[in-house]
């Protein structure tokens, strides 16, 4: 019969434990990684973007922070503009051959945050940087090791301009 009572107030103290826990972790302004919340005043935006993996990588991570996309700059109360998302590589270091057994990736994004009243509320030049090594016995490795890294650095930034925009105060 004891044993019964123990068991059910360590039943109430572990949820009273979970439950400061979370109102702890919740008021603090802790946010999983990529749920960045946007200001109202910016949800309903318009993406001008080159079609790719960066356009679909940024749209992905603004609708998990709220944003609803208008079909068209018109409909939107903001438009978020992206003028250059460029990819660069270049050697990094070479072998006792000269040959590169290196390489230093970056990742570059320009972008404009402009009013359905055409003024600009943001203006931003991101970048990422990544350092692979090349193996030339290993060419696929290497191909599939600079694809993943090309992932995580349009995430990186994509995480970036939304936590950029998540402090746009100027339509409130």
């Amino acid at each position: 019969m004891q044993l019964g009572i123990l068991s059910k107030q360590s039943f109430k103290l572990r949820t009273l434990t979970l439950i400061l826990l979370t109102a702890t972790v919740s008021a603090c302004g802790f946010h999983l990684r990529g749920n960045i919340p946007l200001p109202s005043g910016i949800q309903n935006m318009y993406v001008a973007a080159p079609a790719g993996t960066f356009k679909d990588q940024l749209e992905d991570v603004l609708s998990n922070s709220g944003a609803k996309f208008a079909s068209n700059a018109a409909g939107a109360d903001v438009v978020l503009s992206i003028s250059k998302a460029a990819t660069g590589r270049t050697v990094g270091t070479l072998d006792d051959r000269g040959k590169a057994d290196s390489y230093n990736l970056r990742f570059e994004v320009e972008y404009t945050l402009d009013a359905a009243d055409g003024k600009q509320l943001r203006d931003a030049s991101l970048y990422e940087m990544r350092r692979y090594n090349f193996d030339p016995e290993l060419v696929i490795e290497s191909e599939e090791e600079e694809a993943e890294l090309q992932a995580d650095m349009e995430q990186a930034i994509s995480l970036r301009i939304v936590r950029q925009l998540s402090t746009v105060s100027d339509l409130q």
